[in-house]
């Protein structure tokens, strides 16, 4: 025991109190300590008044140490404040000399630190200065500026986060330069130490949802490492995460130095999303070697392609995790980043999907040893109708287990398929363009690809997502002219984003004038309500022109999802060309027939140009498939799934005697 009690942290806050006084009252008799300012664009008078109160701290080793006993505080108070420090031979200085004084507050605005800027110029002698953890003052949990700017439900217009106090301070000043007043920049800044969860929480608390958050870190290794660490932070902000990039050598202070309205602009062309950014220092040593070696390449006269290609290569990976990471909050964002790294790297857009979403061992969940006995039952050919089942995207339907068949259309569609022999688990996808322009080709066969190659690793509605980001990068480089658009059906084996061997309950995603079907020996059902004008008025709506339009696609829009409770024995894909025909002619053309045959009857119903899938699912998947008990007790146990799945299943409409439409329509 050293005799020694807890400090008092009110006699801590009244020695803090006195010397952001006595520091204040020495600024403007210190030259270097005005010119120190003016060149960060601060005007002594906003320096001295308040709510900031800057100061300066003289050059004598006990100046504040003896006005401070002077006004009744103990060394061991003082020591305790942070305000001096014992040096190795035993004696009691000032801790701050020579520095120009930023006072640091707490969320109740008292002064509990300070951060000292130092303005002597001698060698050696850190640039900054900040005071030790305290008994009120913890430096991960404060943020300069944030009491004088913050405590009265300011609404600004960006949030800045910036590297030092004067920046703070600068950008304060710039008030009278924005266009709205009332809408400021507010810049705060981390105390000697690199952004924190506490601050950011902190922030969160102070603005209002939605607040635009810009991380404004100084143009240099140590601002580009800053601005990595703060995305990790910030992605979870409420509003846009942005990152402000200057010239070398540059600051925000140093712009605004320059002039406040140049500033004002300068500010805001430097703005761009932080994400870019990360994604772009990921990329750089990759593209840095990618140069280096191919100006070697040159001198020698040797074909550089292979080497570049791995090189781009090596950048993909590198920001492949990241785009994945994007793609699971915004597609919007992740489409357009996507297309970006694309051109970037002068990769094929199928190249870069790839990379952000490999079939590696983690996808195959289960022993692939145990996937489902191929069923005998071979595949009947209808001759000029049914296609035969080989060749990419057509997997053997025997391999499959699943029975189908498909139509070869002349039409703006594609058609894939994807088995998974790891799970044992297929993917059955339709694509089919808005119109029949090659705009619109394109867009259905990229978007049939792209869902059917992922849809058997994360289920059918992230690969309509998936699909929607593929579609939207491939044209953002395109002009008006040449837009595509399309819509998308996808019916996977599995419920949910991570399939699972041994368990089958078949989901149904869709976007646009695409449509499935379910038929059991007493009945056949719609899965799914188109996205047109038609499909919002309903069933039994009349007909008017333009009731075809699209509310919704594989660019854009809800993504409609639904599952199959009830054993079935058929399910169909298609197109918009089976839209007028009745439950009665779909019956019809499937009973009794094989897919095959059934394609091929489909196929006479919708025209030359109908896009069609029929499904058999294998019979003991008939047999054993969900009925009313086994789903309840499936549902019962939702804290073993994933929380997507969870979140499905807690959607799923109650089943009535025969199945509903179309269950939950969700915004992408």
């Amino acid at each position: 025991m050293n005799g020694r009690t807890d400090p008092d942290p009110r006699r801590l806050i009244a020695a803090h109190e006195i010397a952001t006084e006595f520091y204040r009252s020495h600024l403007t008799d210190q030259p270097r300590a005005l010119a120190y300012l003016r060149s960060r664009g601060i005007v002594a008078a906003t320096a001295q008044d308040t709510p900031w109160t800057i100061g300066y701290a003289p050059r004598g080793w006990v100046v504040l140490r003896e006005h401070l006993r002077a006004a009744g505080f103990t060394d061991s108070e003082l020591l305790d404040a942070g305000l001096i420090t014992k040096t190795s031979n035993g004696n009691l200085i000032d801790v701050f000399r020579d520095r120009v004084m930023f006072p640091i507050r707490d969320a109740d605005g008292q002064v509990v630190a300070f951060t000292g800027r130092d303005v002597s110029g001698r060698p050696g002698t850190p640039k900054y200065r900040n005071t030790t953890s305290t008994a009120i003052y913890s430096k991960k949990a404060v943020l300069y500026g944030l009491a004088e700017q913050l405590r009265d439900g300011a609404q600004p217009d960006l949030v800045m986060i910036v590297e030092g106090p004067a920046d703070v301070v600068a950008v304060a000043g710039l008030r009278p330069s924005l266009p709205d007043r009332n809408r400021p920049y507010v810049a705060v800044a981390p105390c000697g130490t690199a952004l924190t969860a506490e601050q950011v929480a902190l922030l969160a608390d102070a603005v209002p949802s939605g607040t635009p958050i810009a991380a404004a870190f100084d143009a240099d290794a140590a601002g580009q490492g800053a601005i990595d660490k703060s995305y990790e932070l910030l992605r979870d902000w409420s509003g846009p995460v942005e990152a402000m990039s200057f010239p070398a050598g540059s600051d925000p202070a140093s712009l605004i130095a320059d002039g406040s309205m140049a500033a004002v602009a300068a500010l805001a062309l430097a703005r761009t999303p932080l994400v870019d950014v990360v994604a772009e220092h990921r990329m750089t040593p990759h593209l840095d070697r990618l140069r280096q070696r191919l100006a070697e390449l040159a001198r020698f006269g040797r074909d550089p392609s292979s080497e570049s290609f791995q090189i781009r290569l090596d950048a993909l990976r590198a920001v492949a995790p990241l785009l994945a990471e994007v793609g699971d909050r915004d597609a919007v964002a992740a489409a357009r980043l996507t297309h970006q790294v694309t051109l970037r790297l002068d990769l094929n857009p199928l190249t870069v999907f790839e990379a952000i979403y490999p079939p590696g061992d983690d996808d195959l969940i289960g022993d692939p040893g145990q996937a489902p006995a191929p069923d005998a039952a071979a595949v009947e050919s209808a001759a000029g109708a049914a296609t035969p089942m080989s060749g990419a995207g057509f997997p053997d339907p025997e391999a499959v287990g699943h029975q189908y068949a498909r139509t070869s259309s002349s039409g703006a569609a594609a058609t894939w398929v994807e088995h998974d022999p790891g799970t044992g688990h297929t993917a059955w996808v339709i694509a089919e363009g808005a119109g029949d322009t090659a705009a619109d080709r394109d867009a259905a066969a990229l978007a049939g690809e792209v869902a059917g190659r992922v849809a058997v690793l994360v289920g059918a509605r992230r690969a309509v997502e998936i699909a929607r980001t593929a579609v939207n990068t491939h044209f953002a480089a395109l002009g008006a002219a040449h837009q595509g658009n399309a819509s998308i059906v996808v019916l996977t084996s599995f419920d949910g984003d991570r399939p699972v061997a041994g368990r089958e309950r078949f989901t149904v995603a869709w976007a646009g004038d695409a449509r499935a079907y379910a038929m059991t020996p007493r009945w056949i059902g719609p899965l799914t309500i188109d996205h047109t004008l038609r499909g919002r008025a309903g069933p039994g709506a009349p007909t008017r022109p333009g009731d075809g339009a699209l509310t919704a696609s594989v660019r854009g829009g809800a993504i409609g999802v639904n599952r199959i409770d009830v054993p079935v024995t058929r399910i169909v894909l298609s197109g918009r060309s089976l839209s007028a025909a009745t439950p009665a002619q779909l019956r019809e053309a499937l009973e009794r027939q094989q897919p095959a045959a059934g394609a091929a009857a489909l196929s006479r119903l919708g025209g030359p140009a109908a896009a069609v899938l029929v499904v058999r699912p294998r019979p003991d998947r008939v047999r054993d498939a969900m009925n009313a008990a086994r789903l309840a007790r499936q549902d019962q146990g939702p804290t073993t799934a994933p929380a997507s799945a969870r979140a499905a299943l807690r959607e799923r409409p109650r089943r009535a005697a025969l199945p509903a439409a179309a269950a939950a329509q969700r915004n992408s």
